[in-house]
């Protein structure tokens, strides 16, 4: 049995373009994340976190361009179908549900499935654990209620963590709630 060119040109390039459409799509969703994840809370975040996020966003792009590249050089047909899947990588699985999920991963998670263990709560960043605890779409069991209580009780005055948001001119300064201070009573 004898192998036509043509036929062996697409025997051993469909794995090939498979693999790369889904490391463009990992890529791009990467770059959807990470860029609206700069976009909207570089200034809550501090130059590490920056650092990393602009970092991953970077490689995301890296991967998703090389593995445009290896396409247009191999099998320029398979563009027509690598193009649709990375942007809908990049805008609604990246952008979307990073919105969605407060750019928190473990959120996004107990969003998903409606419901959040002490487990899940501990392992979301602050601004993810105080949102979730204060997301009715979030059912929260009864060690994750008790973690809520010990994350979020904070002293008169005190700065409750996770609460930071932008507000001020334009949205252009961040801010944070407080917990309210203790009433006078009135004797």
């Amino acid at each position: 049995m004898t192998f036509t060119p043509s036929v062996w040109k697409i025997v051993w390039k469909t794995p090939i373009v498979l693999i790369a459409l889904l490391a463009g799509a990992f890529g791009a969703n990467q770059v959807g994340w990470s860029g609206a994840d700069l976009a909207a809370n570089s200034q809550l975040m501090g130059i590490f976190e920056d650092f990393i996020t602009g970092l991953y966003c970077i490689i995301g792009a890296a991967v998703c361009y090389g593995t445009f590249m290896l396409l247009r050089r191999i099998a320029k047909p398979a563009l027509w179908l690598m193009v649709p899947v990375c942007l809908y990588s990049a805008l609604v699985l990246g952008v979307w549900n990073g919105f969605a999920s407060d750019f928190d991963a473990t959120r996004g998670e107990a969003i998903k499935h409606h419901e959040a263990n002490a487990y899940a709560l501990e392992h979301m960043t602050e601004r993810g654990r105080y949102l979730s605890c204060n997301d009715e779409r979030i059912h929260l069991t009864e060690d994750a209620q008790a973690a809520c209580t010990r994350a979020l009780t904070v002293g008169p005055g005190e700065r409750i963590p996770g609460s930071e948001h932008h507000c001020g001119f334009l949205g252009m300064f961040s801010c944070f709630n407080t917990a309210p201070e203790k009433q006078k009573s009135e004797h």
